[in-house]
């Protein structure tokens, strides 16, 4: 189920606001902002993205039909609103390295597998994400790395 960017448009400040706000633990603890300087035009884009932490290592997925994660090719400083706390850090997309992707998406899906119907990707018995729509999925999708 793509949603829609029309939707994401209508949706995503509301969601922005929330994150910002005193209640943003109603979203934190897997839903994350993260801003992006543009390279070229110097813009800044917020969106909300949903994330893992390890440690000082954040992690989320775009899909490849957004155009913000291109700034990340090669690595850009970033801003985040993480768990109601504003946060820098280093991020880089991943893109050349289809195996990477594919074990990104699989580790990401696994550990919230509520996100799996935004990529497609069926789930077994076990709320695991089937391999062969990863392997599918895994040519639409962006990991992004961030470095705290």
């Amino acid at each position: 189920m793509k949603i829609p960017l029309v939707v994401l448009r209508l949706v995503n400040p509301f969601v922005g606001l929330l994150l910002r706000s005193p209640l943003h633990g109603l979203m934190s603890a897997d839903v994350m902002l993260i801003t992006v300087t543009g390279r070229r035009s110097g813009r800044r884009y917020t969106m909300p993205v949903s994330y893992l932490r390890d440690g000082d290592r954040v992690r989320c997925l775009t899909g490849r039909e957004m155009t913000w994660w291109r700034n990340l090719r090669g690595g850009a400083d970033v801003t985040l609103q993480l768990a109601g706390e504003e946060r820098r850090g280093r991020a880089e997309a991943v893109v050349d390295d289809a195996d990477r992707i594919e074990r990104a998406l699989a580790d990401f899906l696994t550990r919230l597998p509520r996100d799996a119907v935004y990529y497609e990707v069926g789930l077994d018995g076990a709320q695991r994400p089937l391999e062969a729509d990863v392997q599918r999925a895994a040519d639409h999708v962006v990991p992004i790395e961030i470095r705290l």
